[in-house]
């Protein structure tokens, strides 16, 4: 819950409002957006480095910390004179790639760490629960940062050093939340320090330090996923739905601001009713989950999910409350969120479940990261869509992302019908079921 807080004064609209303040353009924009995806692909050295530091517990924390300590230096480098002004935009995509590379790798341990303390047969519920607790508080604290910020850019839009620290402010107090957020997770348990050793047998931690962790099996460890042909319609789906995803950011955050006209509070307003709409879809896909598989659960948030760019093609100006159908639909990111780790660990097992998490995630956030930076490429490229025949009959630039986006998301659901999940609901088993 702590994390959720300070992760919600951290990322968002805060920042993407504070590049575009300090003149970023959609090139630069989806620099911002698509840097931590790219570095992110790291993560896959994260079972490297859960064998080095002897646990995931270990890991978790100890690059959580490093995570956390660069983002509370970042407004004091980023945009309060430590570094001259032109260079500000630069110094935030640095410290936000390396907060992002350090915390993405955490999140793969922790991953890791949940499945050696979670029984498989209750996941589900407890990573919807999980969810249901962490939105609780992301809520009101996304309503808080949003109306703050907004407040304190009106009050001093005459003073451009001022007004940035509307978004200082909050990103200190996010930081300090996110150190605070290791102290209750310094007091879960250990799964390995909890094992009791037969007789004859080294202790765990020091199981966890012997000859079967050589570079050579953490690099077994790394590749199992690889040579899994059951996670590979995953991976792929992954892959398509960040690529389709990854090509609207820009477009996503610029639509709202300078078309629509709408502030920083109005977008925290849309967010919380897609976090009260996950929160109570989340209740429904942990016990579904649990029973039914991840796969079918999947397909059935994915499609939902496809219909959002249709609620920014009808949106305009005189009638900016449709975006917030795309924020409903989003609500079904629940079950992505909690069905996809979930799923991952499921083919992964215990042992390879952090490699198959951070495989999954690091790969994927390539995919993401490169489409965003095609995507803010496209947005420049397109900007005297007066010249190009194609776009006005579209409807704009504007329109031609949300078309494709519509298109890609809905055909991504075809790579979720290939992926293996022993137990999962199919047809035919439904059907032998009803003949019985």
């Amino acid at each position: 819950m702590l994390w959720s807080v300070g992760n919600g004064l951290t990322t968002g609209a805060l920042v993407v409002y504070l590049a575009r303040d300090l003149g970023a353009s959609g090139l630069q924009l989806s620099l911002l957006l698509a840097a931590p995806a790219l570095v992110g692909v790291l993560r896959l050295l994260t079972p490297a480095i859960v064998a080095w530091l002897g646990s995931a517990k270990r890991a978790c924390l100890a690059l959580s910390l490093v995570s956390y300590v660069l983002i509370w230096v970042l407004p004091a480098v980023a945009f309060q004179g430590i570094v001259p002004r032109r260079f500000a935009l630069s110094a935030l995509v640095v410290l936000i790639c390396a907060h992002q590379l350090l915390e993405s790798t955490a999140l793969a341990a922790l991953w890791g760490w949940l499945a050696e303390i979670v029984p498989r047969q209750v996941r589900g519920r407890y990573f919807a629960r999980r969810q249901i607790l962490q939105l609780a508080v992301l809520i009101p604290t996304i309503l808080a940062s949003g109306y703050f910020a907004d407040a304190w850019r009106d009050r001093y839009r005459g003073d451009p050093e001022r007004m940035l620290l509307g978004y200082a402010i909050p990103n200190s107090v996010g930081a300090a939340t996110l150190l605070a957020s290791l102290l209750p997770l310094a007091l879960m348990p250990d799964s390995l320090a909890r094992e009791r050793p037969t007789p004859g047998t080294p202790s765990p931690r020091i199981a966890a330090r012997s000859p079967k962790l050589t570079p050579s099996a953490r690099g077994v460890s790394v590749l199992a996923p690889w040579r899994d042909v059951r996670f590979w319609p995953l991976l792929i789906f992954g892959c398509w739905l960040s690529a389709s995803n990854g090509l609207t950011q820009t477009v996503q955050n610029v639509f709202p601001k300078e078309v629509l006209g709408l502030g920083v509070f109005a977008l925290a307003v849309m967010r919380t009713g897609m976090q009260v709409g996950q929160m109570g879809y989340a209740a429904w896909v942990g016990p579904f989950s649990d029973r039914y598989g991840n796969r079918p659960t999947l397909i059935a948030s994915q499609l939902l999910l496809a219909l959002a760019p249709l609620c920014y093609l009808a949106a305009t100006p005189e009638r900016p409350w449709i975006l917030g159908g795309a924020w409903c639909l989003w609500s079904a990111y629940a079950g992505l969120n909690i069905c996809l780790p979930n799923l991952s660990l499921k083919l992964g097992g215990n042992r390879d479940a952090a490699a198959y998490v951070a495989t999954y995630f690091g790969v994927t956030s390539v995919f993401y990261a490169g489409s965003t930076i095609a995507g803010g490429v496209l947005f420049d490229a397109f900007e005297n869509e007066s010249t190009i025949p194609l776009l006005r009959a579209l409807g704009g630039r504007f329109a031609i992302f949300f078309w494709t986006a519509w298109i890609l998301r809905s055909t991504a659901v075809l790579w979720l019908t290939l992926i293996p999940e022993p137990g999962a609901w199919t047809w035919r088993r439904i059907l032998s079921r009803r003949d019985a």
